[in-house]
């Protein structure tokens, strides 16, 4: 059986994450394409990988995946 941790979170308690550009605080979901080369590849041929990334509805800055 998986170890599952049920925790009661109020969004209201948590801090916000902004906008490095604009200080906004909505964000769309949307993907980068990254190429993968044929050395790098699990099946030995070049393969192109989604990577979901947020941008910023106010200014289209795409949220640093760090922050």
């Amino acid at each position: 059986m998986e170890n599952q941790i049920n925790m009661q979170l109020n969004p209201d308690d948590l801090q916000d994450i902004t906008c490095e550009s604009c200080e906004g605080t909505y964000f769309t979901p949307c993907f980068m394409m990254k190429k993968v080369s044929a050395l790098q590849s699990p099946t030995g041929q070049q393969m192109v990988v989604p990577v979901q990334v947020f941008k910023c509805d106010n200014c289209g800055e795409v949220l640093d995946p760090r922050t």
